[in-house]
């Protein structure tokens, strides 16, 4: 069942549902949202996880056309006491029976089956595609994993005997390579072909699991546990100290000894994903491979591993391209005969950031630009006011010019990180 097979049936089920109940536009549409509203009120929305991968996590999980036939099997209107009947008034709920009629007609008519789900179909998978270039490992792996879940489901039917899967996975990767990204759309994707109980995420460092008092940190990290149905913990490496004159504190040992409880008691019943550094570089800087070593318990139900790599020269300058239009700029003709021989010298620096360095130079682009714009301005318009398309024109354009400027400021800032790392080693 495709998606616009879903939404029309959602369509024809809020038709019956004003039509039954003789309920204003305004009205139906305020019922339908506090009904989606008490489904997903398990939701909290991250606002870490938002600023982080720029993803709208509402929106990614709370979109009614995929989840109106999960609603009408699920809500159990039988019960006096459900959590609809409490939380809605008497006209409220019976927008709901209404509203719930149709679906549940094909339900029980066998109109509506439940299927297997290609992951390569789902709508998050879709979306990763969208807004993560390259990766093809990652991506196939991420599609491999979803296959594994939709293959124990199928058994099930059969009774054979369950093989229950960990459901804690490793994202590791150079820095900049969309760990974090990944990880909350595999999460929806998951949740997208019902693997997961619900969809209440939590994202945390390994820091922020470390409460102020001792003591008081093992029941913060139950806490996460407890609340969320996805928990994606990254940097969790930071919780230890690896220089071996110096112990690591009596928080992140706390921190580390219920992490690793909450694993072994949830590995079959939340997703829980670990993101950091790891992967194909260098032991000296694979944080994840000492962390996992130095903790058994947790490395040991670790189910499996997904790997990101490095970007290439022309991946980077997909990335560049990418976040220039979904800022709304266009860039001048021959930008990549700056920007390539740019990236060429930076995929080989040791402190290469691969999609933040994307990023980063279209900031200092952005500040070029606005240098430029203020010289250029009529400083007496109105800021609020549109003034004319070769106005528009100068504030959605990235010129060579800007490009030069701002390959030259982030060269040079790196020089400078360089000689105050060197001055540290040297002291």
């Amino acid at each position: 069942m495709n998606e616009a097979e879903i939404e029309a049936i959602e369509k024809r089920a809020y038709d019956d549902a004003v039509f039954a109940t003789g309920f204003s536009e305004e009205l139906s549409q305020k019922c339908v949202d506090k009904i989606y509203e008490i489904f997903f009120s398990q939701n909290v929305k991250n606002d870490i996880v938002s600023q982080k991968t720029g993803i709208d996590l509402d929106k990614l999980f709370k979109d009614k056309k995929h989840s109106y036939i999960s609603l009408a099997k699920h809500v159990l209107l039988e019960d006096p006491l459900n959590i609809y009947a409490i939380s809605m008034d008497a006209n409220e709920y019976e927008f709901l029976r209404q509203y719930l009629v149709y679906g549940r007609h094909l339900i029980e008519t066998g109109k509506i089956k439940s299927i297997l789900i290609d992951p390569k179909e789902t709508t998050a998978y879709k979306k990763l595609c969208s807004v993560i270039i390259g990766q093809d490992e990652m991506k196939h792996a991420i599609c491999k994993l979803g296959d594994v879940f939709q293959y124990s489901k199928r058994r099930e039917v059969y009774n054979f005997m369950p093989f229950p899967m960990h459901k804690v996975f490793a994202f590791v990767g150079p820095p900049g390579t969309a760990k974090t990204t990944a990880a909350v759309y595999f999460a929806s994707m998951m949740k997208e072909m019902e693997v997961l109980n619900g969809s209440r995420m939590a994202y945390v460092t390994g820091s922020q699991l470390k409460a102020k008092y001792v003591g008081q940190t093992s029941e913060r990290v139950h806490d996460v546990f407890m609340k969320n149905d996805i928990i994606i913990i990254d940097e969790a490496y930071s919780l230890v100290n690896y220089n071996e004159s110096e112990k690591t504190d009596n928080f992140s040992q706390e921190a580390l000894a219920q992490l690793c409880t909450e694993v072994e008691e949830h590995s079959n019943d939340k997703l829980i994903i670990f993101a950091g550094y790891g992967g194909d570089i260098d032991d000296r800087n694979n944080k994840m491979k000492q962390f996992l070593n130095e903790n058994p318990g947790i490395s040991s139900r670790i189910t499996f591993t997904v790997n990101f790599s490095s970007y290439d020269t022309d991946e980077m300058l997909s990335i560049f391209e990418l976040q220039a239009k979904n800022a709304d700029f266009s860039i001048e003709d021959g930008w990549q005969d700056i920007l390539r021989p740019f990236f060429d010298k930076r995929i080989k620096d040791d402190n290469f950031g691969n999609g933040r360095e994307a990023r980063r130079l279209l900031e200092l682009c952005m500040t070029a630009a606005a240098e430029d714009f203020m010289g250029w301005s009529d400083k007496e318009i109105d800021i609020f006011e549109p003034c004319d398309e070769k106005e528009k024109k100068f504030l959605s354009t990235i010129k060579l010019s800007h490009l030069k400027r701002a390959t030259e400021e982030f060269l040079k800032a790196e020089k400078a990180i360089k000689g105050r790392e060197d001055d540290i080693k040297g002291e």
